[in-house]
């Protein structure tokens, strides 16, 4: 049995490829989202420890992990290191490629929300791209602050941004966009003076961000994608992912 961390473009596109050489897998996710169970797919969701997935591999007869879950779930890809190697089971990255980094005097690359925040100047409008969970991250900067957070339109979200009191009125609900238009409307509308994001690479769209801040004389701040424990081993597309997947001979 195969377990997938998703909840991303690469989980779905895992989840077809299993599906599609018949391959047994449970599909896991941090949260409850809508997923079609079938003879080859399970499901599970909420979130693991090291003790609870260990015990969950054993108990499922894991023999192989892909992570394909999102860049930056640090704890996440943490922890499966840690039981995956401690167990020996084989852990497959599905990332994302990085785009070439873009030199510009109004795009700036940080390691740190600290780092993102210490660039960050009184009174400037803030919009950011980085996710409800990075609310809490970004009291000390909304609390005193213009600040708008685009999230997802879900109850998981708006519960999360509520329990932050973060003010309702400077949500922005709505996905990631490759509508480089919409993106600079988004911007105008809500006259924003700087861009927080992710390095999400082409998955996120981050092209699209950076030239509709550009478009808009916006400075733009992209939090670098963390390293993936080395313990992985990663493949960027689903022709590596299923030459990966035939070689742990795992059917």
């Amino acid at each position: 049995m195969t377990l997938v961390f998703g909840g991303t473009t690469e989980g779905k596109k895992t989840a077809t490829l299993l599906e599609g050489i018949a391959l047994p897998f449970v599909y896991s996710t941090k949260t409850n989202i809508p997923f079609i169970t079938t003879k080859i797919a399970s499901y599970r969701y909420g979130a693991l420890d090291e003790k609870q997935l260990e015990k969950y591999i054993i108990d499922n007869s894991i023999k192989t992990i892909v992570n394909a879950s999102h860049p930056f779930a640090e704890l996440l890809h943490n922890t499966i290191a840690k039981v995956a190697e401690r167990m020996q089971i084989p852990v497959i990255r599905f990332g994302r490629q990085l785009l070439s980094k873009t030199a510009h005097s109004l795009v700036s690359y940080v390691n740190t929300y600290n780092e993102a925040l210490e660039l960050l100047q009184e009174n400037q409008r803030v919009l950011a791209l980085t996710g409800v969970q990075s609310i809490k991250r970004l009291t000390p900067w909304w609390k005193e602050n213009a600040t708008c957070f685009r999230i997802l339109n879900r109850p998981e979200s708006l519960a999360i941004a509520a329990e932050s009191d973060f003010p309702k009125e400077q949500l922005i609900l709505g996905l990631p966009s490759s509508d480089l238009k919409k993106e600079i409307d988004l911007i105008k509308k809500h006259q924003i003076d700087v861009v927080l994001t992710k390095e999400t690479g082409s998955s996120g769209f981050l092209s699209t961000k950076i030239e509709a801040a550009l478009k808009t004389n916006a400075q733009i701040i992209i939090i670098k994608q963390p390293k993936i424990p080395e313990y992985f081993k990663i493949v960027y597309t689903i022709d590596e992912l299923e030459l990966l997947i035939s070689k742990t001979e795992v059917v």
